[in-house]
Formats: structure tokens, sequence, C-alpha cells
């Protein structure tokens, strides 16, 4: 009986290196025999030691029953999702009911192949009952959530090769989608001036300067808590809370992979300390909650009560859990009528997160390092940073026009003075 995991190099193969075993003889002694491919050396050579582990330990030597796609989308679920935050289960559960409703529950994902992951991909519409195609965003949305249940069940050894995932080097396809960064309203540091005069409650201007100085999300800012802002030292701390029976939970949103991601501590403008500590001095009526009033804390508590009890909460129907920006009320009506008072015409789609990306921009055009600034925004790769909130605009153009110039001005003057 052979018992060894093999490795061979066949250079003409589109994945030269291959690792194989032999399964159980049959009645006869004869053995069936498996293998999978790679495209680099270390890899294959990981996978034998891998395999060669298991099969000494008594693992199934024999390929187990085709996996159904209805099997993996379960056990992907379980895996991979069901930690997730709120939000992203509910969009993975849009993309796994669209791969059910197309290929069907009983569908062996071995008979899944690149065609029929592309004929899916290009065969996706609306399904919000408006017209038109869906957004790069939402396709490219739908291709990743794709990858990564297949690129699961590669490696829980169900498949060798990822269907979704194109090879490097391929011509066009569907598989390649580019999502382009949605238009926004890049909010000047004057227009942000103009806007705060307008704005009659500290506690609101106080969440203004976190999102708009300190860069934080529209949620961290309304769950920030006074311990965690050091007036003393200018800076804020952003971490995860648990929930109590009074106050519900803060999940900072990250990848889950690197405490980084997890954890920031973002510097305080000066400008923003004295609406900042006038807030902090008001938020032992709050519970300690720096922007929340008194009235929205009581809110909070009411709603956070039913939320725990599994009863619907908030005027809505039926219950769904807890997320960061229940905290918040009207925050985006109230600032438009803000900017609208004060003169300031938006020139593309107005969110609160435009608060953050403009202060992402304002430190791109400062000229901040995109690894600084992915750190200050709590990115855990420095190309999302740049891919979603650094611009280039007329002004940074320009700025480097006339740097362009200076070094060549300097550059005619030492050859003059030589």
């Amino acid at each position: 009986m052979k018992t060894r995991v093999g490795l061979s190099h066949e250079p003409k193969r589109k994945l030269p290196w291959l690792v194989y075993w032999f399964g159980e003889p049959d009645d006869s002694g004869r053995q069936r025999k498996y293998s999978k491919t790679f495209r680099y050396q270390r890899k294959a050579r990981a996978f034998q030691a891998k395999k060669q582990t298991e099969l000494d330990r008594g693992g199934p030597r024999d390929r187990v029953e085709d996996v159904t796609l209805g099997r993996l989308l379960d056990e992907f679920w379980e895996a991979r999702v069901a930690g997730l935050s709120f939000k992203s289960r509910e969009c993975y559960q849009n993309t796994l009911d669209q791969l059910r409703e197309h290929f069907g529950n009983q569908r062996p994902i071995r008979g899944i192949k690149q065609r029929h992951a592309e004929t899916f991909m290009t065969s996706r519409k609306r399904r919000d009952g408006r017209t038109g195609g869906l957004s790069t965003w939402t396709r490219r949305q739908r291709l990743t959530h794709c990858r990564a249940v297949f690129q699961a069940a590669v490696d829980w050894d169900h498949l060798e090769a990822n269907p979704f995932r194109v090879p490097a080097g391929a011509g066009s396809s569907p598989l390649r989608v580019k999502a382009k960064s949605r238009p926004w309203h890049h909010l000047r540091p004057d227009e942000f001036q103009r806007m705060l005069t307008v704005v009659p409650s500290v506690k609101r201007r106080a969440a203004y300067w976190l999102m708009y100085g300190c860069g934080l999300r529209p949620g961290e800012a309304y769950n920030l808590t006074i311990d965690r802002i050091s007036l003393d030292n200018r800076c804020v701390h952003i971490a995860n809370r648990d929930a109590t029976g009074d106050i519900p939970p803060f999940v900072v949103k990250c990848d889950e992979r690197t405490t980084e991601s997890k954890e920031r501590t973002v510097s305080i403008p000066k400008a923003a300390l004295p609406d900042v500590t006038a807030a902090c001095q008001e938020a032992f009526r709050s519970g300690g909650f720096v922007i929340l009033t008194a009235e929205r804390f009581a809110t909070v508590q009411r709603c956070w009560r039913l939320c725990r009890e599994g009863k619907p909460w908030g005027g809505r129907e039926t219950h769904r859990p807890w997320q960061n920006r229940d905290m918040m009320n009207n925050l985006l009506r109230d600032t438009k009528a803000y900017l609208d008072k004060v003169g300031v015409k938006l020139t593309a789609p107005f969110t609160l997160t435009t608060f953050r990306k403009s202060f992402a921009q304002n430190h791109a055009d400062a000229g901040t390092p995109p690894k600084t600034l992915a750190k200050l925004l709590g990115h855990v790769d420095a190309r999302i940073t740049t891919q979603y909130y650094n611009r280039v605009t007329d002004a940074n153009e320009q700025a480097a026009a006339q740097a362009m110039d200076r070094l060549l001005k300097q550059a005619k003057r030492s050859r003059g003075v030589g």
C-alpha cells in the first residue's frame, strides 16, 4: 500500500507543481491516485506536509463525496460570517441567496466552473425594483463575497481552484470588476468653520469636530465616552465596548485581522478643544457619553432594553440587532440644514461620512504619508485609504506643478553658481 504523499514538477502544465497521494486499496488491491496542483513550489510543499500529517494521523485517504452548494454555504456562514457585524451578515446573506437561486442547493460545487461563475456575474440585476443596472461597487461586492465562499471551499479541500478567481494574465472577464469611488463633496476648512457658526449646541459642534477634525466615523463619535478622551494629552482613543444592562455595545469597524484596525488613538486639534471640553463637562448628564444629550441617552437606554429582550424597538415592526449608528438621530438632516443656512453649495452627494473623508483629504493635501493617514483612519491597508479617500484635485495638480517649478529653478541656480 502506497502511503507517501509525493511531489512532482511538470513545467509544461499551467500549474506546474503537483502534489499526489493514493487512496485506500479496493478489492483488487488498486489504489486511486489523487492530486492537487500549485503555481508555486512553497505552497505545494506546505500542502504536501499538511496532507502527509493528516494521513499519518488516520485521516481519510479518499476524497469525500461531492459537496453541494447548499452545504458549502451553510458551512461558510457558520465558520466565517456568523461572527461579523449585522450589516456585513446582511450583505453576505443577499449574495448567498442569489447563489442558491442561480445554481440550486443540490448543485455539486465541483461542477461549478469559471464559465458558470461568469454567467452568474453577468446575470446580476437590481433587486430593489428600481431601473438601471448594478453599480460597479455593488457588483464588486457580490464578486468579493463569491470569491470568499469558494476560496473557503479551496481551503477546506472541497475544490482545487476557485471558479470566481481569474488567473493572472487572462483577458477581459465579468470576474474583473474595478469598483469606482463614489463622488462626494469635499468640505473645505473654511466651509466647515462657517457651518459651526450656526450650530447652536455645544455637543453637536463637538460631534462635528470629532468627525472632521479627528476623522472618527459617525458611530464612533456618538459612542465616545468620557473615559476615552484625554484633554491633557489632546487625544481620543477608539476601542470596543462591551454591552451592559443599560448601555449597548460598541464594535470598531474593522476587518478583524489586526489589533491596529480595532483600536487607535487620534489627536484632537487645538481649535476643537473648547467645544470638546465643554461637551465633556456635560457628559455626566448622559451616562458619560460625550456627544449624547440627556434626552437622547434616555431614548437609547429604552431602545436597548427592548433590543436585549428581542422585541421591536425604535418604531420598527420587527426586531434587529443593535448597530453603532443607532446612537444617532436626525443628524444628517440637521447637518444639511446648517450647510444650506451658511450658503455652502454641495457639488456631490453628502453623508455624515463626508466629514471623515474630508479629514482624510485635508491630510493628503497637507502631505501626510499614506501609511500614517491609514493608521489615523483605522485602515489595515494604506491602499484602502488612497483608493477611496485621497482624490487628485485641481489644487493638488497646481501644487505639484508649482513644486516642480521650484525644483527646476533651484537646479538652474545651482548650475549658475557652479
